[in-house]
């Protein structure tokens, strides 16, 4: 699989390249591909493999910068490498897995979301009842939302997520499905940071459609509460990503919606907190 911003860089880290087909142990496909192919891709700048029905195989090819006369040696070199990397991968997922992803949670009170806004557990508080709010304007299952909701940031505190910062809500969505949640709000822990980029899907799920919505509607009105509106070269927390992506899903998912009473939802929790009249 050619992931063309890896493509990039070995491009660039090569002169003579000479590519090979190297293997791991298959016990390490029981951990989720993602998993795999962010340790390989990161540490390793190695890609990774499918076979017809998109299930990853146990190999990866690497580009060596020299065409040695025993490129077997290379290839051991390379599969000796990678080994304490899968290792350590398998070590993160099976230590996270030994509690509930809600039990993550209270450590969230120690991570700072803004230093005038609180820590990230305060922001899942808000986007909780935010969330609930939005939910009974659409007649949603307001059960699901405020447990999405609840779960969303926590698998920030694992231990896969510390190594892997890309991975936060892929994991979520997996450590969820392992504390036997209901699979839509596993799916929406993942699907609450869509869309991502410009072009990017939005949440699938309802569930995943109204966290999302909450969930950058608190960080939106909260950082332009204290004046931090985006400049043309700064937007250090995203906020037109942010916005547009409100605005994409609405649109898009079709919500029935006035934005503006949400807005006034979202920013009523700060008033107190900023001062706000």
């Amino acid at each position: 699989v050619i992931d063309a911003e890896l493509l990039d860089e070995v491009t660039g880290m090569v002169e003579w390249p000479v590519a090979l087909l190297g293997k791991f142990d298959q016990r390490f496909l029981k951990i989720p591909a993602e998993v795999l192919i962010t340790t390989m891709k990161t540490h390793q700048k190695y890609f990774h493999l499918q076979d017809s029905n998109a299930r990853m195989l146990p190999n990866f090819i690497t580009v060596s910068n020299i065409d040695s006369k025993d490129m077997a040696v290379v290839r051991e070199g390379n599969e000796r490498v990678v080994m304490p990397r899968l290792v350590d991968a398998e070590f993160f997922w099976n230590q996270d897995r030994k509690q509930n992803l809600s039990n993550f949670g209270e450590r969230l009170k120690k991570v700072v979301f803004q230093a005038k806004l609180g820590s990230i557990y305060e922001k899942t508080q808000r986007t909780e009842k935010l969330a609930i709010y939005i939910a009974d304007l659409l007649g949603a299952n307001q059960d699901y939302v405020k447990r999405a909701a609840q779960l969303s940031k926590c698998d920030l505190m694992t231990d896969m997520v510390s190594e892997f910062p890309n991975l936060q809500g892929i994991m979520g969505k997996y450590y969820a499905q392992f504390s036997n949640e209901e699979e839509e709000i596993a799916i929406s822990i993942q699907e609450h940071y869509q869309p991502r980029f410009a072009g990017d899907k939005i949440p699938a799920t309802q569930t995943g459609q109204i966290l999302a919505v909450a969930d950058k509607l608190d960080s939106l009105c909260g950082i332009f509460a204290l004046g931090q509106i985006p400049t043309g070269d700064k937007d250090p927390f995203a906020l037109r990503r942010a916005g547009l992506g409100v605005m994409r899903i609405m649109v898009e998912a079709k919500f029935a919606l006035d934005l503006k009473p949400l807005i006034q939802s979202s920013i009523a929790p700060y008033s107190a907190l900023l001062g706000l009249k």
